[in-house]
């Protein structure tokens, strides 16, 4: 298995914040927000700009922290405090973010990010809020969860298969949430989860250079199975991964050399999971070795230990690939071996091959 690039997306004139890949009849979509103040709709059959968004105000405080796809034509931006709500359809090569807008929901909070899965786009803010709105409604407006993160929520992930979502955040918990009844039903501390991992790291001599694992990122697996089962792998400020699958946890050291800043597992092969880190590096990994830890230990022979007593021994990258600057951003296509991501202003299509 190997990652190659195969184009370059050029067009933003600032770093990139917001990468996300359309699905059904929208494919062929890559969608890009930008601290240049724009979002970007990509066609991936010409990689070129089909429509362009302009005008989000962006400063030190805030930028565009999201931008999904939401319903067969809609489209969800987050920038500050704004969620703004689009129909691809009336869009022009050309628009602005506030004059052709759908729907403007004001959150009062700076969002962190933003999820979809149907109509339905979740979203987290800087005070720990975990929210949720229908895009299809005419005047849309935030249903909040009925608890939040003790710290700023930084992630957020609707589950493909149940009607549940998962949050990280700085209070470094990993939480699951019912959307229906928008109650926490689940939390996860990844601190205590990552604490006994790299215990076990000390006693081998190696040291933690980051604590506490703040959760940057995170990701629901399908595994096309129709599993009722929660299975989430969460990305961390000390280069570690979690993962939750069903009522256990692990945690593994070391997968990046420095904080893990998006993860995505592979729409089109989601047996594989691709992760970006801050040490500049793209690596891929198998989705069962990162969520079942025993199939590790049965092939290596290794006793697994219970679920909060473990490392990275035995767990390895199937593939890497090198980048120029520190990515903020990862996303996979739902047809195609495809990877996105960010290096500098432009935008990277890696092909899995």
């Amino acid at each position: 298995m190997s990652i190659t690039k195969i184009a370059t997306l050029h067009g933003h004139k600032d770093g990139i914040t917001a990468l996300s890949a359309g699905y059904d009849a929208r494919s062929h979509l890559l969608i890009s927000g930008s601290d240049d103040g724009t979002v970007r709709l990509w066609d991936l059959r010409t990689n070129k700009t089909v429509h362009a968004v302009g005008g989000f105000s962006i400063d030190e405080e805030s930028g565009i922290t999201g931008a999904v796809p939401a319903g067969v034509h809609s489209l969800a931006v987050s920038c500050g405090r704004f969620v703004t709500v689009y129909d691809q359809r009336a869009l022009k090569l050309v628009n602005r973010a506030r004059s052709d807008a759908l729907a403007i929901i004001d959150n009062g909070s700076d969002i962190q990010g933003l999820s979809s899965r149907g109509d339905f786009v979740a979203l987290v803010d800087e005070e720990g809020m975990v929210g949720t709105f229908d895009s299809s409604d005419s005047s849309p407006s935030i249903e909040r969860m009925s608890g939040t993160h003790d710290a700023l929520a930084s992630c957020v992930c609707i589950n493909p298969r149940l009607p549940e979502l998962a949050t990280g955040g700085f209070d470094q918990h990993v939480r699951i949430w019912d959307m229906a009844d928008e109650i926490l039903v689940r939390s996860v501390d990844a601190e205590a989860v990552s604490g006994l991992a790299w215990a076990n790291e000390s006693d081998s001599g190696n040291q933690q250079l980051i604590n506490p694992p703040f959760v940057y990122s995170l990701d629901c697996w399908d595994d096309g199975n129709g599993s009722d089962t929660n299975m989430i792998v969460s990305g961390h400020s000390d280069g570690g991964l979690m993962s939750i699958c069903g009522e256990s946890e692990h945690f593994w050291t070391k997968c990046h050399d420095y904080s893990i800043s998006a993860l995505q597992f592979v729409r089109s092969k989601p047996e594989f999971l691709v992760t970006a880190g801050l040490d500049r590096v793209i690596k891929l990994w198998d989705s069962e070795s990162v969520l079942f830890p025993d199939h590790i230990a049965a092939s290596s022979r290794t006793a697994p230990g219970n679920s909060r007593d473990n490392n990275n021994e035995g767990l390895k990258a199937l593939a890497s690939f090198g980048l120029s600057a520190k990515p903020d951003t990862v996303a996979t296509s739902d047809s195609l071996p495809r990877i996105f991501t960010d290096n500098e202003n432009d935008i990277l299509v890696l092909s899995l091959e």
